[in-house]
């Protein structure tokens, strides 16, 4: 097999991208998810890959407004979170870790925050009209 057999596509690299975010929030989790272990899970299904090439899918993601990207500055460290752009299935997501979660950690309420807000947004309810 050669190099160009096992390159994986930027098309390929966006999906598992766009997917591993729908995936891994909603639920138990929070309705965001960190950055960087999207970086890293996605990274480590495409070895051959350098972590950039996922970066540089996650912002075309965001451009193409299918994840959105809220940043985190106000403590010791940035910290980046990304979520899906939608209302209704962001709301969706919301509502699935009111229901399942035990407990909501400050980190859980921060992202529950960011989410509402988003969700706000994007129906136009925000303060920014």
């Amino acid at each position: 097999m050669s190099k160009q057999d096992t390159d994986a596509t930027a098309k390929e690299i966006y999906d598992s991208v766009v997917g591993y975010v729908k995936h891994n929030t909603g639920g138990v989790q929070p309705p965001l998810i960190h950055e960087a272990p999207v970086v890293a899970s996605v990274s480590w299904n495409y070895p051959d890959e350098h972590p950039n090439r996922v970066r540089s899918a996650i912002a075309a993601a965001t451009s193409r407004d299918d994840l959105f990207r809220f940043v985190d500055d106000s403590g010791e460290h940035e910290r980046r979170y990304l979520g899906v752009d939608d209302a209704d299935d962001l709301e969706r997501k919301i509502r699935e870790y009111h229901d399942r979660s035990e407990r909501t950690t400050r980190s859980g309420a921060l992202r529950l925050n960011i989410a509402n807000q988003r969700v706000d947004h994007l129906r136009g309810d925000d303060d920014e009209r």
